[in-house]
Parts: structure tokens; sequence; C-alpha cells
């Protein structure tokens, strides 16, 4: 019997933590190209060694550190979840303004548990784009560019949440993502990846994207905003799911749905009949609105809050954020016409969502009805009734004749 001793497994991989280390630079578009080829962006596939593609994957998140410094330089500070936390301690980073305390309005983004804080898309980041508008840069320094209300002249305050790195690295001590875990350091490149304790590898009140929301509105909210502040909220995908899940229990909407101006959901999968608070439902209604995957202009209006044949219910009406494909892009693109809505809600205390009607023109199979997935305890619509025969169509009796046609010859 043989067996390999640990001295002769490959060496696990390990990369500069620099851009340009690893062979990259900011172009004065602002985007990552290579320094060898200047036309060519970041290339995720060195080999074919998986192993080795996700760990230089990981030094490129060096990125982070100058999208921090980025948002540093626009007035924003890190703060430490829970409040009060040591830097050697379990915590959560996330960004507020520096000024928080002082804001009558506050914008607050929860985004995908699967990106790293202020970090939009890679794809933007790492390609065409570049590292303001694949990250939250560009929508802060619009929010700060705007006024919500005309006898407060100062911009809105904000909040990045911090929905993905929820992880905690001990022999780092950091918050990381699950991406980040899986390329951690080890003995050999052939190595699985560290286990995951639930007691030592998380974060009080911040275990799950769940307690993280508790803990923004119920810790840092409270603790750090001013007593009558309002704010908007984006959730993005889990995010967005997690924001209604909130605002949907009685007691949280009770104590923070006078307070909440506007809510933005965007590639959410909560949807209308999940909604079990009926005092939450009439404000979403109200003063909600979804945002998904469309190949239509941003801000185009798709269908109302009972949904089409083609869009989910959301109970709010429904609306395209100029992205076909990926949830991660969607608000590069849409978070303009988002934070226009914010201050159009923000400007009438009175404000209710319009009522707006679509018009499709084209054949039968382009009508927009009603959607079917959401209607009964199955998901599945029943046949309805016809005028000679239990959910029988002429078709189908033209059909069952024609077999016996073919049956008899």
């Amino acid at each position: 019997m043989f067996r390999r001793l640990d001295s002769g497994l490959p060496k696990d991989p390990v990369y500069p933590t620099d851009l340009k280390g690893l062979g990259y630079f900011i172009n004065h578009e602002d985007e990552i190209r290579s320094i060898e080829n200047q036309k060519a962006y970041f290339k995720f596939f060195l080999t074919k060694n998986d192993r080795f593609n996700c760990v230089q994957r990981e030094s490129m998140n060096a990125i982070r550190t100058e999208v921090s410094n980025r948002l540093v330089r626009l007035g924003l500070e890190t703060i430490r979840v829970p409040l009060g936390a040591a830097a050697d301690e379990p915590n959560l980073p996330i960004f507020v303004s520096a000024n928080l305390e002082t804001k009558k309005h506050v914008v607050v983004l929860f985004y995908e548990h699967t990106q790293d804080l202020a970090i939009f898309a890679h794809r933007i980041i790492g390609g065409k784009g570049g590292i303001n508008q694949g990250s939250a840069v560009n929508f802060v320094k619009y929010i700060q560019a705007q006024t919500f209300s005309t006898e407060n002249v100062d911009s809105p305050g904000i909040i990045l949440a911090n929905m993905g790195q929820l992880r905690w690295w001990r022999r780092g001590q950091k918050a990381v993502t699950q991406t980040t875990w899986l390329a951690l350091p080890q003995k050999s490149a052939v190595d699985q990846p560290y286990r995951f304790n639930e007691e030592k590898n998380t974060i009080p009140g911040n275990k799950t994207t769940a307690e993280h929301v508790n803990t923004i509105f119920n810790e840092v909210i409270e603790n750090l905003a001013h007593p009558d502040v309002k704010f908007s909220l984006i959730g993005v995908a889990d995010g967005a799911v997690q924001v209604s899940l909130f605002l949907n229990n009685e007691k949280n909407f009770e104590k923070w749905g006078k307070r909440v101006d506007a809510f933005a959901s965007l590639a959410s999968y909560f949807h209308s009949h999940e909604i079990t608070n009926p005092k939450f439902g009439e404000w979403l209604l109200k003063r909600g609105r979804a945002y998904v995957q469309s190949e239509e202009p941003v801000g185009t209006f798709l269908c109302d809050h009972k949904g089409s044949k083609r869009v989910h219910a959301y109970g709010c009406p429904v609306f395209s954020s100029g992205e076909p494909y990926y949830s991660e892009t969607m608000m590069p693109k849409a978070h303009r016409v988002v934070v226009d809505w914010f201050k159009e809600v923000a400007a009438d205390p009175e404000y209710e969502n319009p009522q707006l009607v679509r018009f499709d023109f084209g054949g039968e199979e382009d009508e927009v009805g009603p959607q079917t997935w959401d209607e009964g305890a199955s998901g599945v619509r029943e046949v309805e009734e016809v005028e000679g025969g239990e959910g029988e169509s002429e078709g189908d009796k033209q059909v069952e004749k024609d077999k016996e046609n073919v049956r008899a010859e």
C-alpha cells in the first residue's frame, strides 16, 4: 500500500495582493486592464485548475480596498456591528455617512448576499464599465448630488448594509463572503476548504441575512440616526426578500412603517401571495416598486401589483431595470431611476403610486393576462369548465375525433 505524504502534495498557489503585482492597472476610463495587453480586461481562467483561478480572483479582490478608499473620500465611514465590537472580535463592517445623526432622510441599501461590502458586480469592475460603475461609488455620488426636500437642502444620508460578509475568519480576524471562504490559504492546493463552525465562524446578531437586516434597523438606525429620520430602502435579490419579510412582521411594521418613505425591490423573489400583514400589503401598494430583469428601457412600466402573463405579482407596480440577465448588474443601471423616485416620494407626504396601465399591441400570445403561478395552493390554475364538457375545449374534441378516425382506418 502506498500513500502520498503532505510534503509531496502540490503547494497552494500564492498571488500578489496588488493590481500591479497581478499584472493590471487602472486606465483613464477607470477600467482595469492588463499591463501586457492594454486592450485586455481581467482574465479569470489562468489555468485549468479551478483552485488556482479562484485564489487569483481572491487576490484580485484587493480592489475592495480601492473602493473603500473612494467611499471614505466621499464622506462615508466604516463602523463595526455589533456596535462597540473590538477589531479582534467577530464583527461586520458597514458603511454609513459620517454625519448620519444630522440627516433627516437616509437611503439604506441591502445588497446581494454573495457580494463584498460596496461591491455591485465584478463583471463590471473587472470589465467594461469600470470600478465606480461596478461598485457603490457612482450610487453614493448620485445620492449626494440630490436634495429630498425644499426645506432641507442637505443631501440624504447613506447606509450600506453588508449582506455578504457574514463568515468570520478567525485567523485573519475579518468578515468574509462564502466565495472568499473557499479561497482562503490552505496547506496544499488539494486540501478541503475549512470547516464552518456555526458558533466560532459567525458574527453575533449577524449570523444570517435576516439577522443582519434586524441589526441595521434595531441597532444601527435606532442608535446612530436622527430620531425623526425618514428613510428609503433598496433591496436587491436576497436583500429585497429579507427586507420584505422584516416589514411583513406586524411588530416590525408597527415600529418602522411610519418612518419608511419608500421601498424599491430589485430582483426580488418575495411575491404578493406571501404577504400576511394587511397593513404592509396596503402600504407596499402605495409606496413600493419592484424592478425586474427586462430588455425594456430602464424605468419602463411592465405591470401593476397583480402581475401579468410574464411577470410575477409583487404587490406593487413593476418596472424594468434595464438589465435582461444578471441581478448583480441591475443597480449600476437602475440606481438613478430608483433614487429619482425616492426624491419624488419624499417631496409629497401624501404620495401614492399612480394608477398606470400598459398597452401591448400584438397577437394573442402577446396579450397580458393575470399570472397563473400564485393561484391556488398547488400553484397551477385549474382548467375552466366550458359548455359541452368539463374542461374540454372544441379543439380537444376535434383531436379525439381525429384519433378515432385513425384507429378506424
